[in-house]
């Protein structure tokens, strides 16, 4: 079990819906016996992440860039530091528009890895 992590130890994979998007996960349930799982998503500028869902809760919080996100009965939000988005299970949602290199702290509230 991990109690520390820093970022560039991560090692940054391939995002399921768009392989230009990187992925580094920073806190499993499989790896770290925590009730979440939590990951760094890398989106460069002009990159999107298409519409799905989870089957938790999402918290997605920008600490670098800019871009837009879709949520589902909420409708539209700029992405940027200091705004944090909660996206619920099951509720469709995407990310676009991204104007400058964007980095995420990803949060999912269930056992996902």
């Amino acid at each position: 079990m991990r109690e520390f992590q820093k970022i560039e130890n991560l090692e940054f994979i391939e995002h399921s819906a768009n392989k230009n998007v990187k992925i580094g996960y920073v806190f499993t349930h499989k790896n770290d016996s925590v009730e979440f799982t939590s990951a760094i998503v890398k989106i460069p500028k002009g990159e999107s992440i298409p519409e799905h869902t989870h089957d938790v809760y999402d918290i997605i919080c920008p600490v670098s860039g800019k871009g837009r996100i879709w949520v589902e009965n909420a409708g539209e939000c700029e992405l940027k530091k200091g705004v944090f988005v909660k996206v619920p299970p099951h509720t469709k949602h995407r990310i676009f528009d991204v104007q400058e290199d964007l980095e995420i702290y990803d949060i999912f509230s269930g056992f996902l890895l």
